[in-house]
C-alpha cells in the first residue's frame, strides 16, 4: 500500500549531549553532530520506508546545501522524493536540535520552504496514486489549506491522517477544525491535544477531538505510551522499555508504525502497539536511525508483550 507524506521537510543539525550552552568565547566537546533530514512529514516517510512501506514525500525546500543534505538522507532511507519541490526564492527550513543527556531536546528554528507549501505544490497525480495520505507538521504549514487538501485526498478514495505538531503561531483549532471531518487518523501529543480540545486530561482530550470528526484519535504521551480513541471507546497502550538517547523523531515514528499497521490490515490495537514500538526504537539513536526494519519493531512488541 503506497503512503504519501505531505508537509514538513527540514534540515536538522543535531547536537548531543548538551547540558548548557558554552561560556561565551569557549568551546565544549560533544559526542554527536549530524546534518540529517527532519520535520514531521519527512521523518514519518523515512520510518515508513524502513518499515517496508512504499513511501513518498511532498514538500517544499530551497536550492541550497541544506536542501541537498536533507534529500540525500531521505534517499538513503528509501523515500521517493520525486514530488519534493525546490524553489530558489525560499531557503530550506532548518532546525538546530540540542539534545540533553536524558535524550530530551530543544530547538532553534529558521523558517523557510515549509511555511510556503500550498495545495498547488501537491499534484492530483500524487494523490491518485496514494492509498494513504498523511499530513505531517500541520500546524506549521501556514499556507497549506488543510481542509481543501483533506477533501481532495478523500475525493480520490484515500485514507487520510494528520499529525498536528506544536503551533508556535497560535492558530490551533481555527485552521484545523475544517479538515477534521475528512481525517481518518488524527495524531497529536498530550500538550497539543490539551490546547486543541480545552481538556487537560488526555483521555478526555482524545474523546473531545474524536467528536470533531476523525474516526480515530491517537494521543502520544512519550514514556507513558499512547491513548487511542475509537468508536469502541478509549484505550491505553503502555510504552516499551528501551535505553533512550534522542527523542527527536519519536512522535513521527509512532505515526509511521501505526500507519504501517493500517497499511498491512492490522487491527487498531496492534497498529497502536507497532506505533509505540517504532517510537521507542527511534529514541535509541539519533533521529530516525534507530529504526532498521519492520521485523525489529515487531520483535520489540513480542518481547515486551504483557
Amino acid at each position: 500500500m503506497s503512503i504519501v507524506c505531505i508537509g514538513q521537510l527540514v534540515a536538522d543539525i543535531v547536537v548531543r549531549p548538551i547540558e548548557k550552552l558554552p561560556y561565551p568565547g569557549r568551546t565544549e566537546a560533544v559526542e554527536d553532530l549530524d546534518l540529517l533530514s527532519g520535520g514531521c512529514a519527512a521523518n514519518t516517510a523515512a520510518v515508513l520506508a524502513k518499515l517496508g512501506a512504499e513511501a513518498s514525500l511532498v514538500a517544499l525546500i530551497g536550492r541550497d546545501a541544506f536542501g541537498d543534505a536533507a534529500l540525500a538522507d531521505l534517499k538513503r532511507a528509501g523515500v521517493d522524493v520525486e514530488a519534493v519541490r525546490r524553489e530558489a526564492a525560499w531557503p530550506t527550513s532548518v532546525s538546530i536540535v540540542m539534545i540533553d543527556p536524558k535524550g530530551e531536546r530543544s530547538f532553534f528554528y529558521r523558517s523557510g520552504g515549509c511555511e510556503q507549501l500550498t495545495g498547488d505544490h501537491v499534484p492530483d497525480a500524487v494523490l491518485k496514486r496514494a492509498e494513504i495520505v498523511h499530513i505531517g507538521g500541520a500546524m506549521k504549514l501556514l499556507k497549506l489549506d488543510l481542509e481543501k487538501l483533506a477533501s481532495r485526498a478523500k475525493s480520490f478514495g484515500c485514507l487520510t491522517s494528520l499529525d498536528t505538531d506544536w503551533d508556535v503561531y497560535g492558530n490551533w483549532m481555527k485552521v484545523l477544525q475544517g479538515a477534521l471531518p475528512n481525517i481518518d487518523y488524527l495524531f497529536t501529543n498530550e500538550e497539543e491535544a490539551a490546547v486543541l480540545s480545552g481538556k487537560d486530561d488526555p483521555r478526555e482530550a482524545a474523546k473531545e477531538l474524536r467528536g470533531r470528526g476523525p474516526k480515530v484519535v491517537a494521543v502520544k504521551r512519550g514514556e507513558r505510551g499512547a491513548i487511542l480513541a475509537t468508536g469502541d471507546g478509549i484505550s491505553d497502550f503502555p510504552a516499551y522499555r528501551v535505553a533512550v538517547k534522542d527523542t527527536t523523531c519519536a512522535g513521527d515514528a509512532f505515526a509511521a508504525g501505526f500507519l504501517r499497521g493500517v497499511s498491512l490490515g492490522r487491527p487498531l490495537d496492534e497498529s497502536a502497539r507497532l506505533g509505540n514500538a517504532a517510537g521507542a526504537l527511534c529514541t535509541t539513536r539519533v533521529s530516525h536511525r534507530g529504526i532498521a526494519s519492520f521485523e525489529q519493531v515487531r520483535r520489540l512488541v513480542d518481547e515486551q508483550a504483557p
